[in-house]
């Protein structure tokens, strides 16, 4: 293997192909998207004037992350080590601002174990620089994930321009970079953590390599430590293309320089060896750096759980060794899965993320590994509230509270919640559990808990947490099904108290309070199911309250209607108030029902489908905001003119 972007041209063919077989590709007229430049586009770019900049911004803001050893699987695990993750989740063009009306589009469930997730993408054909995706923005930030975009430089032979480099390295007559300040302002607006710099265009010269060094040293400095840049191991010393797969004296520069800091990490080419890494080990030591702020790259495109990794290099006595891990393409879990639905693309996943076993080998008779059982858990669940649906971010249709809104497929990570830490801890032979895509209380799915082993009752752990109690704490539980069933919390000094919930049929929600627990501190949140052999349980909502409900006033909007014929697009800009987890839209039925049209955390929003079947001359919007403790705002509605 040699250059991530040789792979990179040809699988992004792949993908382009990928996308018009399994994913949306019919656009409103209307329909905002995300954005891509070549250099000259992007320092045109203003966000007042780019109609789309508005249904792009971010407003998660990123949360804070912890490990406790108490509760990993392994309490010996290191925290240092880290994973950066590179998904090509679209093609660069055409890419929408806020999701998909199709569940067959790639998402990720498996935030806890990686550090850094890259918007992949760029083309000769497009543009050159790319910025993720609000939907993105707002998953990985809501999991605690920084998120950066791309600037892409294709060697020649792939369409690459020795100018377009030298087109971003410009300096003013002040000697400024006018591009990174420009990247500095799009990261800035849109509410993410900075830029991939992958820079394989051949033909520069040792001239050019020092300006892009300058350009790097420019950007840290004004970055003041807010904005990151991780780079790729490509361009050396002399600004020839040579990937080196490891750091040292031909690369060095553009990692450390000195006292200063030249990129925040960095990306190893892929054919690296033990011995590599190794020594590019030491050499970030000597540099008085951390070696785990390098990331050896591992190309798992087009094979996933069955590309060829030696993992002797990366672990050793069961603990990360030399570097930390850089993945290029994991979402292959989607392009593998035949059908692209929900259940097979996560199978795919859980395969990739937690390994496979000697019974279930993959070429040749090597085992995956995986990486949940070599790198803890990451959580940000550390405070009350704490709420969840188990929404994976998609749905092919779409509930509240059991009643079905909409029967619409949709797409958008904005309103994944935060999914369960561990998928799944368990023995597989009493107890199988997994997502549910056709049943869900609130969302588009719930947790599905299925008995293999009749009598005996099984502990589920699903979250990790860092709870603190002052006493008048409660909890909420929505399930169904058939058997037993026992919230069960455990506490920082190893004890554990259940709380047994009666189960329906149908979908039911319980509360109650923790009463005098033996801890302040609830480390762990997890359920205890038994039943016999064939029954299932599922689960649709989980709450820790605090008792105090989060005022929420109504929020404002502003709608606009662009109709053809029964059908119409909408954008809605909302006011909201500053408690706001996501705002609701709802289209009003004659017959005094309503329609779920999607969700939001911003202040901007795109409706791809009003429909008008009854030729009214009005229709009626209603948005509401829901707090994170799951408090709902009074609503406000409006009567539209269909004209």
């Amino acid at each position: 293997m040699r250059s991530l972007i040789y792979r990179h041209s040809l699988c992004f063919l792949f993908l382009l192909l990928c996308s018009k077989a399994f994913s949306q590709t019919d656009h409103g007229a209307h329909q905002p998207y995300s954005s891509y430049w070549f250099v000259d586009g992007l320092l045109k770019w203003n966000k007042d004037t780019d109609p789309h900049a508005r249904f792009n911004v971010s407003k998660t803001p990123l949360a804070g992350r912890f490990v406790d050893p108490a509760t990993q699987i392994n309490a010996e695990l290191s925290t240092e080590p880290a994973i950066s993750s590179l998904v090509a989740s679209h093609p660069t063009s055409n890419h929408p601002s806020q999701g998909f009306r199709t569940v067959q589009q790639y998402a990720f469930p498996y935030w806890q174990y990686i550090d850094y997730f890259v918007q992949w993408g760029g083309s000769a054909g497009e543009g050159i620089i790319v910025t993720p995706a609000l939907p993105w923005i707002d998953a990985a930030h809501r999991n605690g994930v920084s998120i950066l975009g791309t600037v892409f430089f294709p060697p020649v032979v792939y369409g690459g321009k020795m100018e377009w480099v030298r087109e971003f390295l410009q300096k003013d007559a002040d000697g400024n970079f006018p591009v990174a300040d420009k990247l500095l302002e799009v990261a800035g607006h849109y509410g993410f953590e900075g830029w991939f710099i992958n820079q394989e265009t051949h033909g520069l010269d040792a001239a050019d390599a020092e300006n892009m060094q300058d350009f790097l040293k420019y950007y840290q400095n004004k970055a003041q430590g807010r904005f990151k840049i991780m780079w790729y191991d490509a361009m050396i010393d002399d600004g020839r293309i040579v990937w080196q797969e490891e750091l040292n004296h031909h690369n060095a520069m553009y990692f450390q320089k000195g006292g200063q800091r030249m990129s925040d990490i960095m990306f190893i080419d892929f054919g690296w060896s033990v011995t590599q890494m190794e020594d590019s080990h030491r050499a970030a030591l000597e540099m008085d750096r951390s070696p785990w702020e390098l990331f050896s790259g591992i190309d798992v495109q087009s094979r996933g759980y069955q590309s060829f990794v030696p993992w002797k290099s990366l672990y050793k006595d069961g603990k990360p060794y030399t570097t930390s891990i850089g993945l290029y393409w994991p979402n292959a879990t989607f392009d593998l899965a035949k059908d692209k639905q929900p259940e097979t693309v996560y199978q795919e996943e859980q395969k990739f993320w937690n390994g496979t076993t000697p019974e279930a080998k993959v070429k040749k008779g090597r085992v995956w590994e995986g990486f949940t059982r070599y790198f803890p858990a990451r959580s940000v669940i550390d405070e009350v509230p704490f709420v969840t649906h188990f929404n994976y971010g998609l749905g092919r249709f779409y509930n509240e509270k059991g009643q079905r809104l909409s029967d619409e497929e949709w797409h958008n990570l904005s309103s994944q919640d935060i999914l369960p830490t561990w998928q799944w801890h368990v023995d597989t032979t009493q107890v199988g559990v997994t997502f549910d895509f056709n049943e869900s209380y609130t969302g588009g799915s719930s947790v599905r808990i299925d008995i293999r082993k009749g009598g005996e009752e099984i502990y589920i752990p699903l979250y990790k947490t860092r709870l603190a109690l002052d006493g008048g704490e409660g909890f909420e539980l929505a399930a169904k099904g058939t058997g037993t069933l026992k919230l069960s919390l455990t506490f920082s000094d190893g004890s554990s108290r259940d709380y047994p919930v009666e189960l329906q049929t149908g979908w039911d929600s319980f509360s109650g309070k923790l009463g005098d627990v033996p801890s302040a501190n609830v480390v762990k949140i997890g359920v205890k199911a038994a039943g016999d052999n064939g029954q299932h349980i599922y689960l649709g909502r989980l709450g820790m309250t605090n008792g105090r409900k989060t005022k929420i006033a109504r929020p404002g909007a502003s709608i606009e209607l662009f109709p053809d014929g029964d059908k119409a697009e909408m954008y809605i800009h909302i006011k909201g108030d500053k408690n706001v987890r996501y705002h609701s839209i709802y289209q009003l039925n004659r017959n005094g029902g309503k329609t779920w049209l999607g969700q939001t955390s911003s202040e901007h929003y795109y409706v791809p489908a009003v429909m008008n079947r009854d030729k009214a001359s009005h229709i009626t919007i209603q948005v509401v905001s829901i707090a994170g403790d799951g408090t709902i705002s009074p609503p406000s509605s409006q009567k539209i003119a269909w004209k």
